[in-house]
């Protein structure tokens, strides 16, 4: 009894290289019965916890769209939202990630020149950018779909929107992370931009 106690604990506690504790879970969004995989960071040295969904959203909203309008490709890399919709879509107890959340989630995982490679899945990313995933995060390609429509970019960038606008109207803060190309220097790195809030994004939703 006690190794099947101590192994459970083991099997749900991870470390990463950066000396942060983990735990994993689930959460069912009641609106549409879709379940999604959490991961919880505990960073030993101020003792907060944050807790984010490890999934692209996948929750059908208004001014929501399957890349290139294929359904089928909802299943992997989740919906891409427009701005004020990505605001809306995260479940009752759930917001969009912020502009602060997002980069306290890279600064923990080596800042934006290494955390890139730590917040990628395994798979998915093409020419073999994928990543190690050694944070849990499993961020995936989602491409995005631009203002006028057009979709781009699938399996080589993914880009998730921030709840927190620029100071340009129209505009707010996405974070973006690349396959690297040619370029494998690039394949660790992680950006932030900012884009016209007509374009569809991922959403990453963090709990309240």
């Amino acid at each position: 009894m006690m190794k099947q106690h101590i192994f459970t604990l083991l099997s749900i506690l991870l470390f990463t290289n950066a000396g942060i504790a983990q735990s994993t879970g689930t959460f069912t969004d009641s609106r549409d019965g879709q379940m999604y995989k959490t991961i919880s960071f505990k960073n030993p040295k101020t003792g907060t916890t944050i807790t984010w969904m490890t999934q692209n959203l996948n929750y059908k909203t208004q001014n929501s769209y399957a890349y290139d309008d294929n359904e089928s490709n909802r299943k992997e890399f989740g919906l891409l939202y427009t701005w004020e919709a990505a605001k809306k879509a995260c479940p009752n107890g759930w917001h969009l990630a912020t502009d602060s959340e997002w980069s306290t989630l890279v600064s923990e995982f080596g800042g934006l020149d290494k955390a890139g490679e730590a917040l990628k899945s395994k798979k998915g990313w093409k020419d073999d950018g994928n990543g190690t995933n050694s944070s849990g995060f499993n961020a995936l390609p989602g491409g995005n779909r631009k203002p006028h429509g057009n979709y781009r970019v699938l399996g080589y960038f993914g880009f998730w929107w921030s709840s927190t606008p620029t100071d340009e109207e129209g505009k707010a803060w996405f974070w973006d992370i690349s396959y690297g190309g040619h370029d494998m220097s690039i394949k660790s790195k992680v950006w932030r931009f900012d884009a016209d809030i007509l374009a569809g994004l991922s959403v990453r939703c963090v709990r309240d």
